[in-house]
């Protein structure tokens, strides 16, 4: 699996860890995945993006 890039900061997001994804679907379509390295940088998205009813889903969290 390889490294994702934070579509705000552009910091490696290192595999296995948890990266925050746009639940918006014009940022998850075609070969545009946005993903984010922390919640904050998903909050500096959100301005520009121009989303009705955005939010964020972590991923590669393990369930308790």
């Amino acid at each position: 699996m390889a490294s994702l890039v934070c579509a705000t900061c552009r910091k490696l997001i290192p595999p296995g860890t948890s990266a925050i994804r746009c639940t918006v679907a014009s940022c998850n379509t075609g070969r545009m995945k946005l993903r984010f390295c922390s919640i904050s940088c998903w909050e500096k998205h959100i301005p520009t993006a121009r989303h009705r009813k955005a939010n964020y889903v972590i991923e590669g969290e393990s369930a308790p």
